[in-house]
């Protein structure tokens, strides 16, 4: 880091006099201002919550300058800028604000009002990139600035002597006759080009010729060149020479990352979409078969993956699902892993979907790579693993998924729970009922509401003995409509003894279960739709407690649709 982010402009010798001048003073400040936000700049890499303070302060300081003068002239030496005259800034630092506007010609600005909102960041973003990229190919300062189309912002340069232009000698006897080296410019709108300053011509066009030159310009103006650019290249690439193929895949290469980050996905997905049709179709060389592979590789690789999702979740509506989905369906298998991660890691439903459903169709063509990643130590990969393989049914994965119930994070055991439900068969109902002792609350009420769904009959007793427990007694109404539901479900009809004593039944002394546990024995015999069931419900329809009757009134409706 230079001396120039370090330190401060050194104060000039005007400094007592600038302070008796209010007005002085306040321009002091504004031109100060700007180069501490260059040197902010460049210390915060263009972006900083401290930088966005600091320029708001600038602002302010340049729309209380408005109010007392129309515009700010400012003229550029080596080391310092003036302001009628007198001083304003002053350093004797290599790289200050006035040496790399003196340094490429600039030598005086003026700054009109508005020029704080939009062109003030400009500004110093220019300054900041010929002071970080100063070298012979790069663009000098005032080609940066001619490239912009400024509003409030002027400035005067002089320009040098073209190469290989020599000075005369000075005459011997006479006095010197020594042209000007510099020639003093400046930028200044240019009126307007109007077709009425030709209609006098003799072959000017008329309307129709117009209106049709109009139409083409534009469609020739708005004509996407990437496309023609592209299809070009991929024509090179299928020539059969051994050397121009390496060319273009280098090009292609460099290509395809700037398009994905640029979230040109329509693009990009063209591209890739073009190299699986070449390379199939296509005799290429061996070298840039290999550049092939290396770079379908790059896109299945995990950082690869996350920025993609990244960049996608940032354009928003710009990219479309379609040219996502397209992309995507282009990735190899090994991008299955990177995936499923991304697929449950990104904050938007949109490309969570796409990229869940891109992840589905590898992991349906690579089952046993699936499979295999469900083990893996990495929280959102082995939750997204699991969750697929529940989807796709695949029932031989049931140990692999079963081995989950046992990590310590909760939300893979709860996606293990969910994925055993949905494969639907006897190994994965069973090892259903260790999630009914989970620690987790949220994973004992998914294991109970999958056995009730499933109808696991073996799980009948462990259900019943739950009912009675003392855990059950002191959790959630939540988890307690959880268990006696899935009761229901799982021991039928020959569970309606149990519900009815709970919800009908009184104990030696006379006393009743509580208001919430008869209602949860209600919501549990209403899911076994049983005559024996309906019987019970019916005889506590008219109960004194409302909680009661409303649960017994849900669990009636429930049997009778």
């Amino acid at each position: 880091m230079t001396d120039f982010l370090l330190h401060t402009a050194a104060p000039e010798p005007a400094a007592v006099a600038t302070a008796a001048d209010p007005l002085r003073a306040e321009v002091r400040e504004v031109v100060q201002g700007i180069s501490k936000a260059l040197r902010a700049h460049l210390l915060y890499e263009g972006s900083s919550p401290a930088l966005d303070r600091f320029m708001e302060l600038l602002r302010g300081r340049m729309a209380r300058l408005w109010d007392q003068v129309p515009h700010l002239v400012l003229t550029v030496e080596e080391r310092e800028m003036e302001w009628e005259g007198a001083s304003v800034f002053h350093s004797d630092e290599r790289d200050n604000l006035a040496f790399l506007l003196y340094r490429d010609g600039i030598r005086e600005i003026t700054l009109h009002p508005g020029f704080e909102d939009d062109e003030l960041p400009l500004l110093v973003v220019i300054l900041a990139q010929v002071h970080r990229l100063r070298g012979a190919d790069e663009d000098d300062l005032l080609t940066l600035l001619w490239e912009k189309d400024w509003s409030c912002f002027r400035y005067r340069y002089v320009e040098s002597l073209p190469d290989g232009v020599q000075l005369p000698e000075a005459v011997s006897g006479g006095p010197r006759a020594v042209p000007e080296p510099r020639v003093e410019a400046e930028l200044t709108p240019r009126a307007p080009v109007s077709t009425d300053d030709f209609r006098e011509a003799l072959y000017f066009l008329d309307q129709t010729e117009l209106n049709r030159l109009a139409a083409e310009l534009q469609a020739e103006m708005g004509r996407d060149l990437w496309s023609g650019v592209l299809t070009a290249l991929f024509d090179r690439l299928q020539d059969g020479q051994p050397d121009r193929q390496a060319q273009v895949m280098e090009v292609l290469s460099d290509v395809l990352p700037t398009l994905l980050g640029a979230a040109r996905i329509d693009l990009a997905a063209f591209v890739v979409g073009e190299m699986v049709t070449v390379a199939t179709s296509t005799r290429l060389a061996p070298g840039v078969i290999r550049g092939v592979r290396a770079l379908f590789a790059q896109l299945a690789d995990p950082a690869t993956v996350a920025e993609l999702v990244r960049t996608v979740e940032e354009a928003g509506d710009a990219v479309r699902d379609d040219d996502l989905s397209r992309l995507l369906s282009f990735f190899p298998p090994e991008a299955l892993g990177p995936l499923l991660r991304a697929g449950e890691s990104s904050g938007s439903p949109r490309v969570r979907g796409t990229v869940q459903a891109a992840a589905e169709r590898l992991g349906d063509a690579n089952r046993e790579h699936l499979a295999q990643l469900a083990g893996d130590g990495d929280a959102p990969l082995a939750i997204g693993a699991a969750r697929l393989l529940g989807r796709l049914r695949v029932s031989a994965a049931a140990p692999e998924i079963t081995r989950l119930l046992s990590r310590p994070e909760a939300p893979v055991r709860l996606a293990a729970v969910e994925a055993l439900q949905e494969i639907r068969s006897p190994s994965a109902a069973g090892a259903l009922e260790a999630g009914l002792d989970d620690t987790d609350r949220e994973v004992r009420m998914a294991a109970a509401r999958a056995l009730g769904s499933l109808r696991y009959a073996p799980a009948k007793a462990r259900l019943e003995a739950a009912l009675d427990s003392k855990r059950l007694r002191d959790a959630e109404l939540s988890e307690r409509i959880s268990f006696f539901e899935a009761y229901g479900g799982v021991a039928g009809a020959e569970g309606v003894p149990v519900l009815d004593r709970i919800l009908n039944g009184k104990s030696w002394l006379g006393r009743r279960e509580s208001g919430e546990m008869r209602a949860c024995a209600a919501l549990g015999l209403g899911r076994v739709r049983h005559p024996a069931a309906e019987k019970a419900l019916n005889t506590a329809a008219a109960d004194a407690d409302p909680v009661v009757r409303s649960a017994v009134g849900r669990a009636l409706r429930g049997m009778r649709q």
